[in-house]
């Protein structure tokens, strides 16, 4: 997640920065206004479909086999169907609304991060919004002052919990500010040749430390850290780095991310790398795979493991003759699970696959008929401008003056 808002701030800025170091200032405030509306649909519309589709096998009852499983992440996250009609419908608008509100989703959990992504390329488009006139130095400095803002006061990312009434600090990350500007950084930092300065030796070493110690601390647990030596290390050390109430393993994972992510930059080497066809082709279709592989997790692969071993299962009975309700279907052995896990796994290339030769180009279709409608919405109406170029009703222009 980290490592995706960085690239997100990269890229999302390239092409208007690209523009205005050329001088283009109106070209690059037109990239940036309509990169900003096509991003915006090229989230909302294939998540809106992913939960649709997931609502509907929850309501058919596909679903309910993950909520008997030894699994914890499968039970946690397959929902129960809705008790009516009207009552599955109510559901599915929250659900849908709620992904961009409080970052939760019922029908595919993983949707959770999208909230963050919007946020995220709000923060480019106001960024460069308010800096595209400037100069290059003056908009690298003002981008670390944002990131330096955002780090210190954890940016305002408090994760809010629907229905309950929680302490605000204690789920404070501050992570996608952090990101998004430090991508920004390095998209500005991306049109000087930083590997000719002196000495060279230096910048060929370099990069490869920066990505091995952003790995490392990229390694730090969510929790227990106190019970290795390395991470207790870490712990004492971001009493001293980090704000206080920060959450540590979001902020370790964001600084390795930026760390991993400017060592690539730097290395032409790595670039190459991870330039190989296979890799592009995965990165092409990362973000299907995100929408796509939890409604299948929690069907298609819930399925393959724990059907036959249903077959014959009986929960435990308490002492009082009841069923116990914590008793799960078992998981199957190893070597059974891990067979399993190669089928699903081709079968989730696949169905990715086919959602980016036969769905992406009708989103990207719906984004851009959206877009033409933005645009010629009462273009000719009521709300066109008067022929004689007035932006206000002329009565009003008139009591201005006045």
């Amino acid at each position: 997640m980290a490592i995706f808002l960085v690239l997100l701030g990269f890229v999302n800025a390239l092409k208007p920065l690209q523009l205005a170091r050329r001088g283009a200032t109106a070209d690059a405030l037109n990239a940036l206004s309509t990169g900003a509306f096509r991003r915006k649909g090229r989230l909302v519309f294939p998540a809106a479909l992913m939960t649709f589709v997931s609502w509907l096998l929850c309501q058919f009852g596909v679903f309910q086999l993950g909520r008997q499983v030894d699994a914890y992440w499968l039970r946690a996250t397959s929902p129960k169907p809705s008790s009516s009609l009207i009552t599955a419908i109510v559901d599915l608008v929250q659900e849908v609304v709620g992904t961009w509100t409080y970052g939760e989703n019922a029908y595919d959990q993983p949707q959770w991060a999208l909230l963050h992504l919007f946020r995220g390329s709000l923060y480019v488009f106001m960024a460069l919004l308010a800096l595209v006139n400037t100069t290059p130095p003056f908009r690298i400095c003002a981008e670390m002052v944002l990131y330096a803002y955002a780090w210190t006061t954890l940016d305002g990312n408090c994760e809010i919990i629907p229905n309950k009434i929680v302490k605000a600090d204690k789920f404070c990350t501050g992570t996608v500010g952090t990101n998004i500007f430090a991508g920004m950084i390095m998209a500005e930092m991306s049109f000087y040749n930083l590997s000719a300065l002196r000495p060279r030796i230096l910048f060929k070493i370099f990069p490869y430390g920066l990505v091995t110690l952003g790995l490392y601390i990229c390694s730090y647990p969510d929790e227990y850290a106190n019970q290795t030596a390395w991470s207790s290390q870490l712990e004492s050390l971001a009493e001293t780095i980090f704000p206080k109430d920060a959450n540590v393993s979001r902020y370790y994972a964001s600084l390795g991310a930026q760390m991993v992510c400017s060592g690539v930059i730097l290395s032409p080497f790595l670039r190459r790398i991870l330039s190989h066809p296979v890799l592009l082709w995965l990165g092409s279709i990362s973000f299907p795979l995100y929408l796509i592989h939890g409604p299948l997790m929690r069907s298609v692969l819930v399925y393959l493991v724990y059907l036959p071993m249903s077959i014959g299962f009986k929960p435990n009975l308490r002492p009082d003759g009841t069923f116990d309700p914590e008793s799960y279907i078992p998981t199957p052995n190893p070597f059974r699970l891990g067979v399993i896990l190669v089928i699903f796994f081709a079968f989730l290339l696949y169905v990715v696959q086919q959602w980016t030769i036969y769905v992406e180009p009708k989103m990207a279709a719906l984004t851009d008929a959206f877009e033409r409608f933005s645009r010629s919405w009462g273009k000719n109406g009521m709300w066109a401008i008067r022929n004689n170029g007035a932006l206000l009703p002329l009565n009003s222009a008139k009591e201005i003056k006045a």
